[in-house]
């Protein structure tokens, strides 16, 4: 994707973000990663000074940012957060999708569908509620009694209200007696569900709950009666058993597994590859380790955003 100068300052201009500029380099510019660089990139940098292997490029720093390399052009934020900048510049020149259901989509008739929702190819949709302004991505299967509400976006292969397994032996242990899993699944407004994300109905009257705002990187996998607060951020693959009950604003690093019935408080770190097997005791603590165990959080935590006060 490639955008102009102008574009960019226009949009600064429009959301009254103070800035300065020294503008090097003229025409258009790709957007790209730091970790990719390339001639003629859009960027935001967050420290201090930009490496030497960026040049003939567009970038928005901070104002105490210096450029590594003369020929890149720089845009010099007062009081605003670069990133935060770059993320909501690019939502508003990103072209969203056009509602529509496809017709290569299985919709039940008992399914309760808003306004501006797109249902892509392949999906299966139950008796369930879907909220205006929702994006579903191809082959994902939605079960009766599943609640989406509005603003979500489930990436391709999510299966919402599936059965779970909860079970006993009979009398002489021949056989395994299950447990009918009854219950259903609500996903709170604004939240994205990964690529291959699998969120298990309640077992019995219970709902499965995602807060709202939540987001869940691809391959998650949700137990059957967990309760996830708002605001809360899972990397990839995190597994939750069954009626795991986590607070808002907590954050789950990669491969996270939580054991069933434990409570994760508010503002909670769990580390990447955490075995969390008893509840937290404190909010804002980090767990890590296998089984975890309870720290304090440093200040400046890596590969993470900023924790929500």
């Amino acid at each position: 994707m490639k955008i102009s100068t102008k574009q960019f300052l226009d949009f600064l201009s429009f959301k009254e973000i103070e800035f300065d500029h020294s503008i090097s380099t003229q025409g258009s510019f790709t957007v790209a990663s730091i970790f990719e660089p390339i001639k003629k990139g859009f960027y935001f940098f967050a420290g201090d000074t930009i490496p030497l292997e960026i040049e003939d490029s567009l970038l928005v720093v901070s104002n105490r940012c210096k450029s590594g390399n003369a020929s890149n052009s720089l845009v010099k934020l007062t009081n605003y957060d670069p990133q935060l900048a770059f993320y909501e510049f690019l939502n508003v020149i990103v072209k969203k999708p056009n509602a529509s259901i496809s017709e290569r989509s299985i919709i039940s008739r008992g399914a309760v569908i808003g306004k501006n929702v797109l249902i892509e190819d392949f999906c299966v949709i139950g008796n369930c509620e879907i909220g205006e302004n929702t994006i579903i991505r191809s082959n994902t299967k939605i079960h009766d009694g599943v609640q989406i509400s509005e603003n979500c976006v489930l990436e391709a292969g999510c299966i919402i209200g599936a059965e779970g397994v909860a079970w006993i032996w009979n009398s002489d242990e021949s056989k395994r007696i299950r447990q009918p899993q009854l219950g259903g699944v609500k996903v709170g407004k604004n939240c994205f569900l990964g690529a291959n994300t699998i969120v298990v109905r309640g077992s019995l009257n219970e709902k499965t709950s995602i807060g709202r705002d939540t987001i869940m990187a691809p391959g998650c996998r949700i137990g059957h009666g967990s309760k996830i607060g708002g605001f809360v951020h899972f990397s990839n693959s995190v597994t939750l058993g069954g009626n795991v009950i986590i607070d808002d604003n907590c954050f789950v690093g990669s491969g996270a597994v939580i054991r069933p019935k434990v409570k994760i408080l508010n503002n909670t770190v769990v580390g990447a590859g955490a075995v969390v097997v008893k509840n937290s005791k404190n909010q804002g603590m980090m767990l890590m380790g296998v089984p975890a165990k309870e720290s304090e959080v440093s200040k400046k935590p890596s590969a993470m955003p900023k924790q929500k006060k």
